[in-house]
């Protein structure tokens, strides 16, 4: 059985960053100057456990766009062993939840492409061209509510 809690940097920075240089860096060759951009101080930060083992973890950041404030998701990483058991899944729906108890900003994430149909599945949709970001082919998606 897994939990999910959001957090804070300050109180799981070391197991939160653990996870992330395990998929990011170490899997993923992201270069560490990349991978810790100086924004974790104050982002939400959730994470992903089972039996008591932390498995994965995502943040969330508020970002301005044309005046507007937005949830930004990033940093979504759920390491190697516990992939396609639904905990990102899980783990998503959980930061979906939590952002619209907070407010109703539009709320989006820069997906890599081969992770985009991962997200479509959860309700986002693609805009804009693919990028890349720390090497890697990326698209904008933003979370349309199923109303």
């Amino acid at each position: 059985m897994h939990s999910i809690i959001a957090t804070n940097w300050q109180t799981h920075s070391q197991i939160l960053a653990q996870i992330r240089f395990q998929v990011f860096i170490e899997e993923q060759q992201v270069p560490v100057a990349d991978e810790w951009d100086g924004l974790d101080e104050t982002a939400v930060h959730f994470l992903a456990q089972q039996n008591n083992l932390p498995i994965g973890c995502a943040r969330l950041l508020i970002d301005m766009h044309k005046g507007i404030q937005h949830f930004h998701i990033g940093r979504v990483a759920v390491l190697k062993p516990y992939r396609a058991q639904g905990i990102g899944h899980a783990l998503m729906e959980f930061i979906l939840r939590f952002c619209r108890a907070q407010a109703t900003h539009p709320i989006y994430l820069h997906a890599q492409t081969d992770r985009q149909a991962f997200y479509e599945r959860l309700g986002f949709i693609a805009q804009g061209n693919v990028f890349m970001d720390a090497g890697i082919p990326h698209i904008t998606m933003y979370w349309q509510a199923a109303e």
